[in-house]
């Protein structure tokens, strides 16, 4: 469980891949994706993961 001073921290940022937002890193989850035959983590917020957000397909 992330804390309140850590979510409030403006400078532990990411950005979510599927829907842009900058949000607290403490709330990333990396999701991992094969991208031409390597691995990759790709950041996700809690709320696109819940939604059942899907990597698209690779198309290389």
């Amino acid at each position: 469980m992330p804390s309140e001073k850590a979510k409030e921290n403006k400078t532990l940022v990411a950005q979510c891949s599927a829907c842009g937002k900058s949000i607290s890193a403490e709330l990333i989850h990396g999701v991992l994706v094969e991208r031409a035959g390597r691995r990759t983590a790709i950041p996700i917020c809690d709320a696109c993961r819940e939604q059942g957000w899907q990597a698209p397909a690779d198309d290389a």
